[in-house]
Formats: structure tokens, sequence, C-alpha cells
């Protein structure tokens, strides 16, 4: 129980103690405590897919989630609330704003009980998912040239911004509530987190919000390259079957879902895969204008518009079957998960079919231990 407010302490032991004498509770018995099983997921790249309920349903949502460092870790936490501030702004401005993807673009971070990090970058639009994921691949690729070249002015402007937030005078008796409730929420009781993160946060460089970006969230230098690509794909759209993810490429995939929402038409993956294979060797416009009159999506006039959204989405989808160097092919992981009916795309990411299977392959993440040994309980003496 936390009592908040303008108490004395031996005021607030008795409020507390006739909360307790008139509910007369008993502590929970230590076996009936539900304990957290958070799994230590094992490094790789995971795609879960989930086919939407609603038939009425037109939108498409996927959420790519980077494992990145421990939340037990002040550092960690400070340097992954700065990148996801760099992130996140130009993360919109270039999937929302220029290609227009889905009216819900953003980048997030979230922990978890197990002491885990993650960078979440979502997206929900009526693009097919795995053009979607394709878009936040490109995205990861050219984004690491632009956090390097981040200018050092703004981001010692940002860090000042967070500090000054964080150091901010509590207006409610609420606020003082909560922030002194989430420590003993998650089980950390460490009341001092707040003034901890500030100076962790006086202490990051940009040099160690490039270090995070390299270890954890770029799949070509991150040694233990953990991520999940959550897909919820509508009702009506064309969903991949473990026989197109096996044998054709994502990006084949990809453009196949774009042509179809514009032909309203299925593809056959073999003429689409042959007829990548012979534009590689034309230029990308040359390219273009081949696919255009293989595929009719619209009159000629609206095909080479390429400010309309659809025909855009084509064009980027086309340039990247045409340089799948673009695509990361991630390294086999230690662990082989056919025997829970898992299977590998050809980009190596092994898809789940069964949550609580592949949940019972992965072992489970120690919990974090309070930092700060508990006050023994007054109500019963």
């Amino acid at each position: 129980m936390l009592v908040v407010g303008n108490f004395e302490p031996a005021a607030a032991v008795d409020a507390a103690q006739q909360v307790n004498q008139m509910l007369k509770s008993q502590p929970l018995p230590a076996h009936s405590h539900v304990p957290s099983r958070m799994v230590n997921i094992e490094p790789g790249h995971y795609i879960y897919q989930h086919m939407g309920e609603d038939p009425n349903m037109l939108n498409n949502a996927v959420v790519a989630t980077f494992y990145c460092g421990m939340v037990t870790n002040p550092k960690d936490r400070t340097t992954m609330a700065l990148l996801v501030q760099i992130v996140k702004d130009q993360f919109f401005d270039q999937l929302r704003t220029k290609e227009q993807l889905g009216y819900r673009v953003g980048a997030f971070t979230n922990s978890f009980s197990s002491g885990k990090l993650t960078l979440e970058l979502r997206v929900q639009g009526e693009s097919n998912p795995t053009y979607l994921l394709q878009r936040i691949d490109s995205f990861i690729q050219g984004f690491r040239q632009t956090l390097a070249k981040f200018d050092t002015v703004k981001f010692d402007a940002l860090v000042e911004s967070i500090v000054g937030k964080a150091n901010e005078q509590l207006t409610s008796v609420d606020a003082e509530a909560s922030r002194m409730w989430t420590p003993i929420d998650k089980g950390t009781y460490n009341f001092a987190q707040l003034a901890d993160e500030v100076d962790s946060l006086q202490r990051v460089r940009l040099d160690d919000v490039l270090d995070m970006w390299d270890r954890y969230i770029n799949p070509e230098t991150a040694v233990t390259y953990t991520r999940v690509d959550s897909q919820l794909w509508a009702a009506k759209a064309s969903y991949p079957l473990a026989t197109d993810m096996t044998t054709w490429s994502e990006s084949i995939l990809a453009l196949a879902g774009c042509l179809e929402s514009e032909t309203h038409m299925p593809v056959d993956l073999s003429d689409l895969s042959h007829f990548i294979n012979t534009a590689v060797t034309q230029t990308s416009a040359d390219a273009l204008a081949s696919l255009a009159c293989q595929y009719t999506v619209a009159n000629s006039t609206q095909m080479l518009n390429e400010t309309a959204s659809g025909w855009s989405k084509i064009k980027n989808a086309l340039d990247m079957a045409m340089n799948p160097h673009v695509n990361h092919v991630v390294q086999d992981s230690n662990t082989n998960f056919t025997h829970v009916g898992m299977y590998q795309t050809m980009e190596g990411k092994w898809v789940i079919t069964d949550v609580d299977k592949f949940k019972a392959t992965q072992a489970l993440h120690e919990l974090p231990a309070p930092v700060i040994k508990l006050i023994p309980n007054t109500l019963t003496k």
C-alpha cells in the first residue's frame, strides 16, 4: 500500500492499518503468486503472422521489434531514450509524409520484466505487410549514415531538453504518487532511478548512440541481432503461404502484393520472378515501362505518374526486387526450429507458426533483483 499526501509517518501507517482492517485481507501464499515468465529470445530474425478476423478491415499493420540492451542498465535506458527521439521524427517523415504508407507510423521504446529494452518501429496502412517491412529495412539501411552525421549541437540540445523535462517540478499529488509507484510496481524499488537517469543522460555522447545502433539494430554489424516482425494482415489481403515464403524472396512477394493491390488481379509469382530476372539488365526506367506493359495497373498517363501513391509503391518494390543486396540475408540460427513446425524464408528468417511452441524452445530470463532492501512490514507488529 502506498500512502501519498500531507501525512505524518504515524498518520500514514494508521490510515493503512484502518484500510487493512476493513478489507480483512491476508497475504497471498507464496505458491499462489503468478511468476513472470519472460522468455529470453535467442538471437535471430523471426516473423509472426496473424490474419485479421474483421472482413471489413482494410488496414494491415507491422511492428518490427529490436531487442537492445537491458532496462536495468541506466546507460542503456538513457541511450535508447535519445536514440528514439532522433529516429522517430525521421522515420515518420520518410514512411508517413514522403511514402504515405499509413496514417499510423512511429518509433517507440518498450521494456519487459525480463529487463530487455526494445526499439519498436510501427506502421499501419493499406500496403501489404511484406512491403511495409521492406521499407522499414530500407530506412534502417540508410539511417546509419544519417545518425553518423547528426549535428552535435542538436544532440546536446536534445539531451538538455530531456534532462529539463526529467527535472521538472511535480505539479500534483497524482504525479508524485505515479513516480513513486513505478519502481514498486516493477519490483526494482530504486526510488533514485530518476536521479540516476539524469546523471547518465549527461554522460551519453553521440558515439554511444551510434554504438547502440551498430550493436543491436544494424543487421550488418550486430553480433547478437535479435528481431521479431509482427504482421497483421487484413482479412481480404492476399496472405502469403508457407510454400511462397520458402520459394520466393521477400522482394518478389512485396512487389506482387503491390501489383495485386492496384490491379485487383492475382499475380503469378513464377512469371513475376522471371520478369525480374530479365529486367535486371535494364535501366530502372526501362524496367518500369516494361512492368507497366505487362501488368495493367492503370491508364498509361497515370502509370507513369510517380506522384500517385500506388504507383510509387510499385516503383519502390521494383527497385528493391532488382537490387536484392538491399535485403540483408540473416545468418543461420544456432537452433533448428523445424521440430516445432517453424520454417525459414528465402532470407533465413524463422516464421513462428505456434507462439506457445516457440516459447517452449526458449530459455526463461532471470528477473531483475530489487536494488534496495524492502522496508519491513510495520503493519503486522
